[in-house]
């Protein structure tokens, strides 16, 4: 069974993909409601697949590494599996639903990077990423020789060692998951800024989907962020912790400093991974103010407009 895994991966990307890649067309004249729904439905359809890839391939990863993956690799999976996300985020772009019709109508607006991205978002995801830097320079300094463990010194005679420890053999690999994960998610907000604008439909609803198609990007681009963290979190913890372990004639020789601190990087784990998962949740789905637009929208261009 652990050789199809592969296979089911590949099958599922296979399939995301292949969904995300069917465009959303109308025939025949297209009214501005059915112009923006048509978009909607297109953002949705694309972010649920997203997040299924995003969350299944993490599924499949797991129960597969105890066979398959070994060492830097099982740190890997979240990265693995952000690729995969924006891999039909950035499928779901390339095709967007473009202007159709005899006559096709589409504002013209500058768009930068900036005003698609929410600040509170980027600000989660420069946070985790700073974190998970930090810790790796941190750990990789402190690490053994081997780069894959921790040596402690309790005394002139005694020294404990434990592992796995995400020094420089887990840390670089690890970093430039992280690294590529960033620089895929600014790709895809490049293509969320550059991407047809919905015909015939006011500048801020256009605007408004894009925000919202950024805004699911980051948030997953800051849950595979923060697994990664949470996970170099625990194993720098509970590596720590065990060094200061040892004992001569009775007498702990091991800091209660340091095990303190070792404990508080563990607890810190399962938070961050709570905390993100909520970021996620919250950034996932559209906000009402979106969801509700499209009656706004009718009523509004069904009124005169006047000089």
């Amino acid at each position: 069974m652990a050789a199809l895994y592969p296979f089911a991966v590949l099958l599922l990307l296979g399939v995301a993909v292949g969904v995300a890649l069917r465009p959303i067309r109308s025939l025949g004249p297209v009214s501005t409601s059915e112009a923006w729904l048509a978009a909607a439905r297109h953002a949705r359809r694309v972010a649920t697949v997203a997040w299924t890839v995003l969350l299944g391939t993490q599924l499949l990863a797991l129960f597969g590494a105890s066979t398959i993956l070994r060492g830097f690799q099982v740190g890997l999976i979240p990265t693995a599996s952000g690729v995969a996300f924006l891999a039909v985020l950035a499928a779901g772009e390339l095709t967007w639903p473009r202007p159709t019709g005899a006559v096709r109508r589409a504002p013209l607006a500058r768009r930068g990077l900036h005003d698609l991205a929410p600040v509170g978002l980027v600000r989660v995801v420069a946070v985790w990423a700073t974190a998970l830097g930090a810790l790796l320079v941190l750990c990789g300094a402190a690490a053994a020789d081997d780069g894959r463990s921790l040596t402690w010194r309790l005394s002139a005679s005694a020294t404990s060692g434990a592992g796995p420890f995400p020094g420089w053999y887990y840390g670089v690999p690890l970093g430039l998951g992280a690294l590529v994960v960033l620089a895929g998610g600014v790709g895809v907000l490049v293509l969320i800024a550059r991407r047809p604008a919905v015909s015939d439909a006011a500048p801020s609803d256009d605007a408004a989907l894009r925000r919202l198609s950024a805004r699911r990007l980051l948030g997953g681009v800051q849950l595979v962020l923060a697994w990664t963290l949470a996970g170099c979190l625990f194993y720098a913890g509970d590596a720590l912790r065990r060094t200061q372990e040892g004992s001569f004639d009775g007498v702990v020789l091991g800091s209660p400093v340091l095990v303190a601190v070792a404990v508080i990087g563990m607890c810190a784990a399962p938070a961050v991974v709570i905390v993100s998962a909520v970021v996620a949740w919250r950034s996932a789905g559209a906000p009402r103010r979106l969801a509700g637009s499209a009656d706004q929208r009718s009523d509004a261009y069904s009124q005169p407009q006047t000089a």
